[in-house]
């Protein structure tokens, strides 16, 4: 069964043809900026795009617009940001409606809300999720989840964009993704590209050390002595934050140190850990659109999460040369060589599993920053951003 991925080597070479020729692209989500996963993409697309096309990022909100550079049309769709998914039917009406009255070459997608005739760049099946979370849940957090209408929102979007074809063409960000398309909404293969996320080596590098790692330890009070321990995510509870707090607690090390960076709850974590006997050492620093600050003042990077489709943040970890301890089942675990720039976990939920990981982690290898930087370059966005041009410009 053929199907029309992005190869490695393509990705490695930089094969693809782009033409210079200028194109009109419309990139629509729900919002841009920084400090997500999809908006990031659709910000760093916008970014490669704009110096060969016609840019105009269609977005209900875009809290940071100085974050986009010159000649971009921005175009801020307005009306209610409704909770719990209950905004994103509406969303892509207006979308839908903009568009109408503004046609282009090529719209771009990203998700659920993505309008009729988009190229879509699926960072995951929320099918699959949905699938995944409810053979792991139990008792009233089910019930609860089953309750929650941001997922009756989302999944009836999903089938309606996937099932009735609404797409122009798809993109999977990996193979996983793309089999869960198949099976899930029985995705013709030949309409799915492979690519994954990237990273920029001018802002997540080993030189981030030499930079951070005084001011910002000087900044929480971690002594310079401390090993540090970087968990980054939004959605903390399925990332495996509490696990993590675990394991370190079960280490017996007070030298130990755990920094929290996303949009998280500083008094229920800082709370538990103070009931596991790490206060003063886990430090919940929120969400910044400057996280490799954070890489830099770190000594490695966990994410024991449960379900993951990619894992941006994971790459960036590896080119800032911090080893990495996450799951075998996130996308981006295939970017983690083991014993050479990490390890894996089989059982993210294990505090067991995880406190083994971190001792590895310590005490196994002397990990070398530069060639665990090395190791991750193909995912640079330069490469990544020239093979979804070639998809683009591939329908038109």
């Amino acid at each position: 069964m053929k199907t029309n991925s992005i190869s490695q080597d393509s990705l490695n070479n930089q094969t693809l043809c782009v033409e210079s020729d200028t194109l009109k692209v419309a990139l629509c989500y729900s919002g841009c900026h920084r400090r997500g996963g999809v908006e990031r993409v659709l910000l760093e697309a916008a970014r490669h795009l704009r110096t060969r096309c016609s840019v105009s990022v269609v977005v209900q909100s875009c809290s940071e617009p100085q974050e986009l550079p010159l000649g971009v049309n921005l175009v801020r769709l307005g009306g209610l940001d409704l909770p719990l998914g209950l905004g994103l039917p509406a969303t892509r009406y207006r979308t839908h409606r903009y568009l109408s009255g503004n046609p282009q070459d090529v719209v771009a997608g990203f998700g659920v809300q993505a309008p009729e005739g988009s190229v879509v760049w699926m960072q995951s099946v929320h099918a699959a999720w949905w699938e995944h979370s409810r053979m792991r849940r139990r008792g009233g957090t089910r019930l609860l989840q089953s309750w929650n209408p941001f997922h009756k929102v989302v999944l009836a979007m999903e089938d309606n964009l996937l099932r009735k074809r609404q797409y122009r063409r798809l993109i999977a960000l990996t193979s996983a993704v793309r089999e869960d398309l198949l099976r899930f909404y029985q995705v013709a293969p030949s309409d799915v590209d492979i690519l994954p996320n990237g990273f920029h080596p001018e802002e997540f590098n080993p030189e981030l050390r030499s930079l951070y790692r005084r001011a910002m330890r000087e900044h929480l009070g971690i002594p310079d002595s401390s090993w540090v321990v970087l968990f980054v995510a939004n959605e903390w509870e399925r990332k495996g934050l509490l696990p993590l707090m675990e394991a370190v607690a079960a280490l017996g090390d007070s030298d130990v140190h755990i920094v929290a960076a996303g949009r998280l709850p500083p008094r229920y974590i800082l709370g538990r850990a103070s009931r596991l006997g790490l206060r003063g050492r886990v430090h919940v620093v929120g969400s910044t659109g400057r996280i490799n600050r954070w890489f830099g003042m770190a000594d490695v990077f966990a994410l024991p999460t449960s379900y993951e489709a990619w894992g941006m943040v994971i790459v960036e970890a590896l080119a800032s040369g911090l080893p990495v301890l996450t799951s075998r089942t996130a996308g981006a675990s295939v970017a983690v060589s083991e014993g050479r720039s990490g390890y894996l976990l089989d059982e993210p939920g294990s505090c067991e599993e995880v406190e083994h990981g971190l001792r590895r982690l310590r005490e196994g290898v002397a990990w070398s920053g530069q060639l665990i930087a090395a190791s991750v370059m193909e995912y640079a966005w330069e490469k990544i951003l020239t093979c979804y041009e070639a998809v683009l410009r591939s329908v038109v």
